[in-house]
């Protein structure tokens, strides 16, 4: 099928295809043998229609979108093939032409291999944060420390408190009648969280075990139920127990209870900061880290075509999507809420997206040129492979079982290995700056769109045909 360069821009190649009429008929009877079943001619029974009746009766169009799934993918392939192109992301589709006298005339377009021309990367000034722990930091990893193994204890000798923890059953009526979702038995409530309506927490202390009471209320105006917002209500409840959390005293005994190492708690303090400077450490290398690898972008020349972003931004799009739908949530639901368009989230992950590609690709350049400092030894690639089985809880046989299994397995974790070696390399021999990176421009040219294909015709369907889809503009 004959097909002619049209042009290559910004590493992205658009091709124009042809399929001769002869052939995009085949592909159009093709298409009428899959879908025959759902078409009904008078005088004929169902799915017995044959080709040129049906085409005479529906309209060529119909079959459209079918003979496309099945001549496109052959004619692009002849394409990529015959012009030496290895496409680095999906096809884009733009039909010009179609119909089974004239043929079909489309023009595809794809992205090329990335082209990198590294800049300066080797001593770099990029910014790292501040790594200093306050006291107040400290003191807060013991509070909850000291939280995680505090204990319940009854309270019988005074009324409920705020921030009591307390036993209540519960009913509401509106006008004298039980109103759903307003009663429970044995249900534990902390006073002040903030889990009931406003007047209810306060409305039980001063009370005590034991007492039952009426609270009346008045539901907020802006309710979530219609038939109960703004209504005045009144609560039956009956208080069974109150409960504190006592914690335990910061002394020695306690520091031998939650601590493997520390015997006192000026000890235990200073395992604490030991443990929140690491945490710090880390994060802070994590920052400098990617503001090196930006700033080598920053100095580098790196031509990237639009469409290898768009193909990202799909799959993040779809990958939420996913997310949400476990849950029984609509992610479209949930930009609107938060009061974003799809274009805004489709902008937003443009950006992130394109700052992931360009790092990549820019790393990847470096390896090329460092090929020698970076290969790991057969010592190192086995002292890795030990690292990876402890964080994994096994032996390293077991994870050579699990995990390298082939040689591309083996590749892939060498791979990853030789980048990990790269970027503390690239972290020696920069230069900690104290100056924060200025915030990225955000790019917002990355298109709207939900499908590989597109196609620039647009037809409707008319009839009882069950398996119809729109080809999209």
């Amino acid at each position: 099928m004959p097909s002619q360069k049209v042009s290559e821009e910004q590493r992205t190649a658009v091709i124009a295809l042809e399929v001769t009429p002869e052939e995009f008929k085949k592909a159009l009877q093709a298409a009428h043998r899959k879908n025959a079943r759902h078409f009904q001619v008078p005088g004929f029974r169902k799915g017995k229609a044959p080709f040129p009746i049906v085409v005479r009766h529906y309209g060529e169009s119909i079959l459209y979108d079918d003979a496309l799934e099945v001549a496109l993918p052959k004619a692009y392939e002849e394409a990529m093939e015959e012009h030496g192109i290895a496409p680095f992301s999906d096809p884009r589709f733009n039909v010009k032409e179609i119909g089974g006298e004239s043929g079909l005339k489309v023009e595809v377009s794809v992205a090329l291999k990335p082209e990198v021309e590294l800049g300066e990367y080797e001593g770099v000034g990029a910014y790292r944060p501040e790594t200093e722990v306050d006291e107040a930091a400290v003191d807060e990893k013991i509070q909850a420390a000291r939280e995680r193994v505090s204990r319940l204890v009854p309270v019988t000798d005074r009324a409920v408190e705020d921030g009591d923890r307390v036993t209540i059953d519960y009913e509401g009526f509106l006008d004298d009648v039980p109103f759903e979702g307003g009663a429970a038995d044995g249900h534990k409530l902390e006073i002040g969280s903030g889990s009931f309506i406003p007047g209810f927490e306060e409305g039980l202390i001063g009370h005590t075990p034991g007492e039952s009471f009426d609270l009346p209320l008045t539901f907020p105006e802006e309710y979530h139920a219609e038939d109960l917002a703004g209504k005045e209500v009144v609560f039956k409840v009956t208080l069974h127990d109150i409960v504190v959390k006592e914690l335990p005293e910061l002394d020695d005994e306690f520091v031998r209870d939650v601590s493997d190492s520390s015997d006192t708690v000026e000890e235990y303090k200073e395992e604490i900061r030991k443990e929140l400077q690491a945490e710090k450490d880390k994060e802070a290398d994590h920052v400098f880290e990617q503001n090196i690898i930006d700033r080598i972008v920053e100095n580098s020349k790196i031509v990237l075509s639009d469409l290898i972003v768009e193909d990202e931004v799909d799959q993040a799009m779809e990958r939420q999507q996913q997310q949400f739908s476990m849950y029984g949530l609509n992610f479209g639901d949930f930009l609107q809420y938060s009061g974003k368009s799809i274009a805004d989230y489709r902008a937003e992950q443009a950006e992130r997206a394109r700052r992931i590609i360009e790092s990549a690709w820019v790393i990847e350049a470096i390896r090329a040129k460092e090929e020698e400092r970076l290969a790991l030894t057969d010592e190192e690639l086995e002292a890795a492979v030990e690292e990876a089985a402890e964080k994994e809880g096994m032996t390293a046989d077991v994870f050579r079982e699990q995990y390298l299994k082939t040689d591309h397995d083996l590749e892939h974790f060498r791979h990853d290995q030789e980048n990990s070696k790269l970027l503390v390399w690239l972290k020696e021999v920069s230069r900690i700056t104290d100056v924060p990176p200025e915030p990225r421009e955000v790019h917002t040219h990355v298109h709207d769109h939900g499908h590989d294909h597109h196609h620039d015709h647009d037809h409707d369907h008319d009839h009882d045909h069950s398996h119809e889809h729109e080809a999209e503009e």
